[in-house]
């Protein structure tokens, strides 16, 4: 019997996982081929219709699944004081690691697990491409594939509805293609990548999330980096994800306002939403970009870029609201998108809670 559940929210980690958060709740984040809410069996808006409340963050794999299903009546999974789930009164209390995001690169250390379990092949005919292991991959009928190499040897990879794999590109899975989401040619998808739907992408790309609408369309280098929506990354931006020591690499962390150490070898760029990239703009490895940012640089700009900054670095300064409205809805209406009635009151939220980090 399928579980009923009811993700609820957590204020501390809303902030941790900043700034993927700023326009969209936890349970909105991408990963794999959706978001995670969808990914969950049933769901109910309703605490009391549910079988179960679960904490948005909780990652809804099949082991976590299983452990739901476990948990008795009345009773809580916690992690060092954090309610994950309840069932009933939730009062008596049960340690427990069960997988949740703490930090934003944790969605991409899930990447690899969520595409392979989420992509079943439907072995389509090879037409004018070379597949590899053409029964890991999937191509929606209405999708176009041209010129193209697919090696699903190491991963399957899913062609989504509608989604436009131009002439010369490569795609080594796992990875994903989402409704809409188109290839330039000759682009290179490494893999454990997402590219979301209505996104369109080129260059070089590896181990990444890009969340819906956004653009990095041309020459250029992205790894295990995750892009929020509604982003353009200009021609030849360049992100670095090792450090040139190959040691840890540390981030900006919102909720400690400073850096934390990940532990991880390889970490590319964390981008908010709404955030537009000039020519040949290069990324240092590690890089925190908030959202509604307009910036381009000669040099590496700095590894934490707040919220609405606006220019070239090192002259960067505040992005004025109203242009960076405009500019929003102006990529809004490019997608085809409609935009939100909460749009302005959002960014002025996102304005004011990071006005300190830009000053």
């Amino acid at each position: 019997m399928q579980l009923t559940v009811h993700l609820f929210e957590d204020l501390a980690l809303q902030t941790a996982l900043q700034p993927l958060t700023q326009h969209r709740k936890i349970a909105d984040l991408w990963a794999g081929t959706s978001t995670l809410e969808s990914k969950w069996p049933t769901r109910v808006s309703n605490a009391n219709q549910a079988d179960i409340q679960v904490l948005s963050a909780v990652l809804p794999l099949a082991s976590t699944l299983a452990l739901l299903d476990q948990l008795p009546e009345d009773s809580s999974y916690v992690n060092q004081g954090r309610i994950l789930a309840q069932r009933g009164q939730g009062k008596y209390y049960i340690e427990i690691q069960l997988p949740f995001l703490q930090h934003p690169e944790d969605l991409l250390a899930h990447q690899a697990e969520f595409l392979r379990a989420e992509i079943k092949g439907n072995n389509p005919a090879p037409g004018n491409n070379t597949f590899i292991c053409s029964e890991n991959i999937y191509i929606h009928p209405s999708a176009q594939v041209q010129g193209s190499i697919l090696d699903a040897s190491n991963g399957p990879i899913y062609i989504g509805e509608e989604v436009n794999i131009q002439i010369g590109t490569l795609i080594q899975g796992p990875a994903a293609f989402l409704t809409g989401a188109t290839t330039n040619i000759g682009a290179k998808i490494r893999p454990n990548t997402t590219i979301g739907p209505g996104c369109k992408v080129g260059g070089e790309i590896n181990q990444c999330i890009f969340f819906p609408f956004s653009n990095k369309a041309h020459e250029g280098y992205l790894g295990n980096s995750i892009v929020g929506s509604f982003s353009n990354l200009g021609a030849l931006t360049t992100g670095s994800n090792l450090r040139n020591d190959i040691q840890p690499v540390s981030i900006y962390d919102y909720s400690l306002k400073g850096l934390r150490k990940t532990g991880m070898k390889s970490v590319g760029q964390i981008i908010g939403d709404y955030v537009t990239t000039g020519v040949g703009t290069h990324l240092n490895t590690g890089t925190v970009i908030g959202s509604h940012c307009n910036l381009s640089s000669i040099g590496f700009p700095p590894r934490f870029i707040p919220s609405f900054s606006f220019g070239e670095y090192p002259a960067l300064k505040s992005f004025d609201f109203e242009k960076a409205f405009a500019s929003a809805c102006a990529w809004m209406q490019l997608k085809n998108q409609e935009i939100p009635e909460n749009l302005r009151q959002s960014m002025d939220e996102i304005w004011k809670a990071d006005t300190s980090f830009r000053n």
